[in-house]
């Protein structure tokens, strides 16, 4: 274990770059002189490391030494927590408890380490003067009593698809920010392209290659990061699932009929057909939401709709969504939204927000002319539930209808993707 090969910070006048941040990078950053260990949870290239070596970068612009700053990363080796603190006590030359100066420790992709909570849990409790900082690529909670175990002792974070801000950012178009009025025309442009480059990496490829990119990133997570957690009989029906729902965003989860679809000559049944669905969902390369009923239990016992974790992902589809799936997709994804409300009558509205003014029911219309058969679902729920406003995201119409049962606006995709990624702010 050579931990200067990790921490390139300690040789005088090292920086790491990567001056653009996502959004989410201040409220980590305001987690630093929080006691509790900060968890960093994401799939699979959505700049969970670089997130943590910009705070590295700004911790010691901010006059934190060099060498009071760990960084390690379990990727290649897997030594204990307990190696890995008295090797860096080792470099140091003294006792970090003994010490009374303040460290700051990341532990990068610690999801590999066997009962990593455990060894965490001790350091955290017997040294005071230690800020931990963990990340991982699939869910660090997925191990029964993990939770419990940390329980008042993390504060998690979790990294999804750019928003629309960020891709702007990201491609250096953030001067349409300032001035979207005079932007209009390139900014529904850019949301177009958006749809399907939202990692860092593929902001400014052709589909070609987020083809390869993506392909690369699931097959890692289904063939390596998840037969690591769980008992996979055959990880390519895995891949079954992932390449349908890619295709699908959206779907209604049957699974039954998806058992069927799936079995290629193979007997599989509807049981393990929803074990591999939950082995997505907690590798975080699949999102569930819930039909609305009014009670939380029921809803999770009811109809469930499936979306792969970012729409880059379409690329490993059997057969490529349109454009208003995308876009479907890409506003279920964000943070908070957890249902959507279909009837018998096949009546359904995208997503439902549980918001202090009441219910909000949100359907994605990404389509060139708004009908009125359009506003058919969302005034149902509307009269159903009481909800006095609704809201229909579109691709260019922008206007308010008032209707017998509350107001319906029609706001345009990018214009609420400039709000950022919580759905609730941008409307």
């Amino acid at each position: 274990m050579h931990l200067e090969d990790y921490n390139f910070h300690w040789r005088k006048g090292h920086t790491y770059g990567y001056e653009k941040k996502r959004e989410i990078y201040p409220e980590l950053w305001k987690s630093m002189e929080n006691r509790r260990i900060t968890v960093i949870t994401g799939t699979r290239r959505v700049g969970k490391t670089t997130i943590i070596k910009q705070m590295i970068n700004d911790l010691i612009v901010n006059g934190v030494p060099r060498q009071n700053i760990l960084y390690f990363s379990f990727d290649e080796e897997r030594p204990a927590v307990r190696e890995v603190i008295k090797a860096y006590e080792g470099k140091l030359g003294k006792e970090i408890l003994a010490s009374g100066e303040k460290y700051y420790v990341f532990l990068d992709e610690i999801q590999k380490l066997k009962n990593w909570h455990e060894q965490i849990k001790y350091f955290y409790d017997a040294y005071e003067n230690i800020k931990f900082f963990v990340s991982g690529s699939a869910s660090l909670f997925i191990k029964e009593g993990v939770r419990e175990s940390l329980a008042g002792r993390v504060r998690e974070f979790h990294m999804g698809a750019l928003s629309f801000r960020e891709y702007l950012i990201f491609t250096d178009k953030e001067y349409m920010l300032e001035k979207t009025g005079m932007f209009e025309d390139s900014l529904k442009y850019e949301f177009s392209r958006y749809l399907k480059r939202q990692y860092i990496e593929i902001v400014d490829e052709d589909d070609g290659e987020i083809k390869d990119y993506v392909k690369s990133i699931v097959e890692k997570v289904i063939y390596i990061d998840i037969p690591q957690f769980f008992s996979v009989e055959n990880p390519h029906l895995l891949m079954k699932i992932a390449s349908i729902v890619a295709s699908n965003p959206g779907m209604l989860m049957d699974y039954t009929s998806l058992a069927r679809a799936i079995s290629d000559g193979e007997s599989v049944s509807r049981v393990r057909v929803s074990r591999y669905v939950h082995y997505l969902e907690e590798s975080y390369l699949l999102k569930l939401t819930y039909n609305y009923s009014g009670s939380g239990m029921v809803s999770e016992r009811k109809l469930k709709k499936a979306y792969l974790s970012n729409p880059s992902l379409f690329a490993i589809a059997q057969r490529a969504p349109d454009d208003g799936k995308l876009a479907e997709q890409t506003f279920s994804l964000l943070p908070k939204v957890r249902f959507f409300w279909r009837t018998p009558q096949k009546d359904e509205v995208d997503i439902i927000m549980e918001t202090e003014e009441g219910l909000l029911p949100i359907e994605v219309k990404y389509q060139e002319e708004i009908k009125r058969a359009d506003l058919k679902a969302i005034s149902k729920f509307m009269k159903k539930y009481g909800s006095v406003k609704g809201i229909i995201i579109t691709k260019n119409t922008d206007k308010t209808v008032d209707t017998e049962h509350g107001r319906i606006e029609m706001i345009p995709a990018w214009k609420v993707g400039l709000k950022g990624s919580s759905i609730s702010d941008a409307l």
